[in-house]
């Protein structure tokens, strides 16, 4: 799945050296819950710890323009994994408009992303968190997919007001995913 990730040098910024593409270890992969935490936030907040259950890459970027991608996170599923793991992180997202954590209010809006060259399964999530010190209130713009067996959550974050994260890096990645499944 190294393949897979952003290359080093594209548009969407150079990896850092010291994170850069790295695999997860198997201790940070979780199964599918059998039932949702009790609250929706907490399952939206559960389900971006998802990390799969195969394999799990994750690709830090280093990149000075504010739309570029700064994380890049792909991870496969054995059988209907996947689907059932984008299915679950839609319902968690739609059910938690907002919330509050460590006094600070956190608001979450999503879209579907429904444009060419997305596959059906493709949301844009957007995250600002609201700080006691409005200069310290960031956003956090997401644009995850599900290509097959294979979801990619590709991220950028900064402060408010932050610009929506570039599609171009997240279509080359969906395209790579499509190539390598034979899809």
């Amino acid at each position: 799945m190294r393949e897979l990730v952003l290359q080093p040098g594209e548009a969407a910024g150079v990896p850092k050296g010291e994170s850069g593409i790295r695999e997860v270890n198997p201790g940070e992969l979780t199964p599918l819950p059998r039932t949702p935490p009790p609250t929706p936030c907490k399952a939206m907040w559960a389900e971006f710890e998802q990390r799969g259950a195969q394999a799990a890459i994750a690709q830090t970027f280093d990149s000075n323009e504010p739309a570029d991608p700064r994380v890049n996170s792909l991870a496969s599923y054995a059988a209907t994994g996947a689907e059932t793991a984008f299915a679950q992180l839609r319902a968690a997202v739609a059910a938690c408009p907002s919330d509050s954590a460590n006094g600070n209010k956190v608001t979450v809006a999503y879209e579907d992303l429904d444009k060419a060259g997305f596959p059906e399964d493709t949301i844009r999530i957007r995250i600002t968190t609201i700080e006691e010190n409005p200069a310290d209130n960031y956003v956090v713009d997401k644009i995850v997919t599900r290509v097959g067996v294979c979801i990619v959550d590709t991220s950028g974050m900064g402060p408010e007001p932050h610009p929506r994260l570039a599609e171009e890096p997240v279509l080359r990645q969906i395209e790579r995913l499509r190539a390598g499944q034979g899809l």
